[in-house]
């Protein structure tokens, strides 16, 4: 992979020299070829979270992803729709903020959306119970994806949750998350090249 370093190193990042930043620039490419196996072991962790459900997360998530794909969607959308609860394997607390993040720079700007507010959109089928407005997904009216998130929710991630359906396999997706993750990073504009 790469080999060891020959200059000074430094002890702190402000003292890393240029060369050594490359050396350490080798690395973290060598970490980015890794990203399609983690993300297929985060959904293995799905696999015992249960929360009192008849499937587990897992299931749920291949479900959603099952519906996604065979209702046509797009690579990205069929993968949000496989990682949305990825979040999930820290906790249910913020899960569709913690997913979104893990997987914004390698999906679309939509698919990462959907994400981020999938729970919003959820609220509809069971705020109400919880004492929460049922509406939240509304606060999203204006954005250019609102339909495609109710879709996503309403069509595919709500009715999920089904031990008798012809869910397909994590195996199908395999391809699709290596092409997915595999794809050059995207960086925050805050974390772009000067100049």
């Amino acid at each position: 992979m790469t080999t060891e370093f020959a200059g000074p190193k430094g002890r702190s990042m402000g003292d890393f020299s240029p060369e050594y930043m490359e050396h350490l620039q080798q690395y973290v490419d060598a970490d980015l070829a890794e990203v399609p196996q983690r993300i297929l072991g985060q959904l293995l962790l799905l696999e015992p979270i249960r929360e009192g459900m008849e499937v587990n997360q897992l299931e749920h998530s291949l479900q959603t992803a099952t519906r996604a794909d065979r209702a046509g969607a797009s690579l990205d959308i069929v993968v949000a729709a496989l990682v949305h609860d990825l979040g999930k394997t820290i906790s249910n607390e913020n899960h569709p903020a913690v997913a979104a993040e893990m997987a914004r720079p390698w999906l679309s700007e939509e698919a990462t959306w959907v994400i981020k507010v999938h729970q919003d959109f959820q609220g509809i089928h069971y705020f109400a119970l919880m004492g929460l407005d049922p509406m939240m997904r509304r606060r999203h009216a204006d954005s250019p994806w609102y339909e495609l998130a109710e879709q996503f929710v309403d069509d595919w991630d709500n009715h999920a949750f089904d031990p008798d359906y012809d869910t397909l396999p994590l195996e199908h997706f395999v391809p699709m998350v290596q092409e997915v993750f595999s794809r050059p990073a995207k960086r925050p504009e805050r974390l772009r090249p000067v100049g």
